[in-house]
């Protein structure tokens, strides 16, 4: 009897969905070519919302429009939508139907050189990669989608991650905030006068790095190296994961560090004033009163010369 309900349920379900999407979308899939073009002059801000679709910024020589290209396949129809208000142009697609509907989508974005003011995304669980921009502000908003760069220059960076990973070869910005969890954060050269990342069971490496660091993160590896220190402060603490700061050999600091289970290790001769204990190190090197704070329950920490 049971048997007889599940093929009569299995065989409604096939019939509803020939109903919607008629046989035809069963076994084919329609091409998509969708294009909208924007004057530079009528846009300050541009806001991109997508879902699963790869997203790649392209930048372009001298042109005065900007390009959105929707191309690929799909099993039903989709098309490129666009709102321009106040000089904020927001892009998207609009399916007929949402849910688990193959498709082979992707979304290709040109933008002038010339275009410096507001750029932001939304995306859910695609891949967005971008040539080198210059821009205003960033803003990237993505679950378990991925950010590949190869240079981004913003007054404000802001990116909000939960299980994705971000790979940026340069970065140079006012103000940089990142938030994630289960993130992977790596950036060949960091440079930023303010920065925030917080991340959990992840793990976060910025190399050539200068500016003032503040770093927090759960089950977290910590790996930061800096190219220059001065007149900089740099605060980590992680519950559960290792940390290793790399700064050159003139540097001059005050340092704190703390760990519980883990071991201390510095190629700076720290003069801790006659403190014995292992697990936690007040000291100074040099003159300088900038401050290195470090702080881990349960990893190592590790200050290097550079």
């Amino acid at each position: 009897m049971k048997i007889k309900i599940n093929i009569k349920i299995i065989v409604i379900g096939v019939i509803i969905i020939m109903g919607i999407f008629g046989l035809g979308a069963l076994f084919s899939y329609k091409e998509i070519n969708e294009e909208e073009h924007f004057s530079m002059e009528d846009i300050n801000e541009m806001q991109v919302n997508m879902t699963s679709e790869p997203v790649h910024i392209i930048r372009t020589e001298a042109s005065n429009e900007v390009k959105f290209h929707l191309y690929g396949k799909s099993m039903q129809d989709i098309k490129l939508t666009s709102e321009i208000n106040n000089k904020k142009v927001v892009v998207g697609a609009k399916r007929n139907f949402e849910g688990p509907i193959p498709e082979d989508m992707f979304l290709d974005i040109y933008v002038p050189e010339e275009y410096v003011k507001n750029l932001s995304i939304k995306i859910s669980s695609g891949a967005v990669k971008m040539d080198s921009f210059d821009l205003a502000n960033f803003t990237l908003n993505t679950s378990s989608g991925k950010l590949d760069a190869k240079q981004l220059n913003a007054e404000k960076i802001s990116i909000n991650s939960s299980s994705g990973s971000l790979n940026i070869k340069k970065l140079d910005a006012k103000e940089l905030e990142i938030k994630g969890e289960s993130s992977v954060v790596n950036i060949d050269e960091c440079i930023a006068k303010d920065a925030r990342i917080e991340t959990s069971s992840g793990s976060i490496t910025l190399k050539n790095s200068n500016g003032n660091f503040n770093i927090k993160g759960k089950s977290t590896k910590v790996m930061v190296a800096y190219k220059e220190f001065k007149d900089q402060n740099i605060n980590i603490e992680t519950s559960s994961g290792s940390v290793i700061l790399e700064i050159p050999s003139t540097a001059e600091f005050l340092i704190e560090a703390t760990t519980s289970s883990g071991k201390f290790q510095s190629d700076f001769p720290i003069n801790t004033a006659g403190n014995t204990d292992k697990k936690k190190i007040n000291g100074q090197i040099g003159m300088k009163n900038n401050k290195v704070l470090l702080q881990t329950s349960s990893g190592s920490i590790k200050i290097l010369k550079k």
